[in-house]
């Protein structure tokens, strides 16, 4: 009898220490990586150029599909003007109108400010506190911006 249960509890143990790395690659499948913001940023500008602003702004806020809200990714668009006002954003229709830079992380930094500064025609990661969709906790988020034609689109990466 107690040889039977050592030996089972050795087999479930084996099981387990197999299937971890699984349930870790599960888990790290809910994450976007840098190169897909990046990928989502480009791909989002790509459709401003093809169908224009309204158009495009429409379907990041209102029809975003995979292709602009997947994972813990998503689109979000903010005049490069006006205080860095949200003007799509794929997650959440609420925020739009939002003055991005009355957005404070937990750290204190003003975000859209952080935004207006640092984002590039070329890109530039910009970093600070926001809402995991996943988990609902704040938590350290990069965001990939490009500036685009008065506009900067972006897409973050959230580290838990």
């Amino acid at each position: 009898m107690r040889k039977t249960f050592i030996v089972t509890i050795t087999i479930l143990v084996s099981l387990l220490l197999i299937a971890s790395p699984a349930f870790a690659d599960k888990h790290a499948q809910k994450r976007g990586t840098p190169a897909q913001a990046q990928a989502m940023v480009a791909k989002a500008v790509a459709l401003f150029e093809k169908e224009g602003l309204k158009a495009a702004f429409d379907r990041f806020t209102n029809r975003p599909g995979a292709e602009f809200n997947h994972l813990d990714l998503y689109i979000f668009v903010l005049k490069d003007a006006e205080g860095a006002r949200i003007v799509a954003h794929a997650q959440s229709r609420s925020i739009v109108g939002t003055n991005a830079s009355t957005l404070i992380d937990p750290g204190g930094l003003s975000i859209g400010r952080a935004i207006l500064d640092q984002a590039t025609a070329k890109g530039a990661w910009v970093d600070y506190g926001w809402k995991d969709p996943l988990t609902g906790k704040v938590v350290p988020k990069s965001s990939w911006v490009v500036r685009h034609k008065g506009h900067i689109f972006g897409c973050g990466i959230h580290k838990p």
